[in-house]
């Protein structure tokens, strides 16, 4: 059971995660905002590209966001983070129409999340993203663990990647038939 004091750390602390993603967002030029108004979609915030990549116009992207003082990095500057089941399975499916993309914060444990200087404001912490689509479901009952890769940054390049990956068309996969065999 949550207790009221730490049901309203996590929820500030996510909240504080997904206005991080739109500072970036905005910073960068990209469009963002809020997919729905509630969140029953497991995506917290929707991006955009402006214009026509490959082929796709205004290539957007679903961005589940998850905010943590718990980030783990392994020696190689990979991210691992324990992700709830519900969120897991809901990510990982191919049949979105607009495809969904995970993005882990870490913040600080003493809490220190803006800095301020003269010379301006910084946002400390860091993360990464990843699309988790198509993964093999877990036989995990809570949590699944999945792996960040570091290249895949929050910032303008990386943000630009995630949209040019991911926004774009995709061609439908055709199953294996053979007429003949009908």
């Amino acid at each position: 059971m949550v207790s009221g004091r730490d049901w309203e750390r996590n929820t500030l602390q996510g909240d504080f995660g997904e206005a991080w993603l739109e500072v970036v967002a905005a910073g960068s030029g990209l469009l963002h905002g809020r997919p729905t108004t509630l969140d029953l979609q497991k995506s917290d915030v929707q991006l955009f590209l402006r214009g026509v990549e490959q082929g796709t116009y205004n290539p957007a992207v679903l961005v589940q966001v998850k905010t943590t003082v718990d980030l783990r990095r392994s020696g190689d500057g990979d991210y691992y983070y324990d992700l709830d089941i519900e969120t897991y399975d809901v990510l990982r499916r191919i049949d979105h129409s607009v495809r969904r993309i995970l993005a882990v914060i870490g913040l600080s444990k003493n809490g220190e999340n803006v800095r301020l200087y003269d010379e301006g404001t910084l946002l400390v912490g860091r993360g990464a993203w990843v699309s988790l689509e198509g993964l093999s479901a877990s036989d995990n009952a809570k949590t699944q663990v999945v792996c960040l890769p570091a290249e895949n940054t929050l910032d303008r390049d990386g943000l630009l990647m995630m949209l040019r990956t991911y926004g774009v068309r995709r061609s439908t996969p055709v199953p294996d038939v053979d007429a003949w065999e009908l």
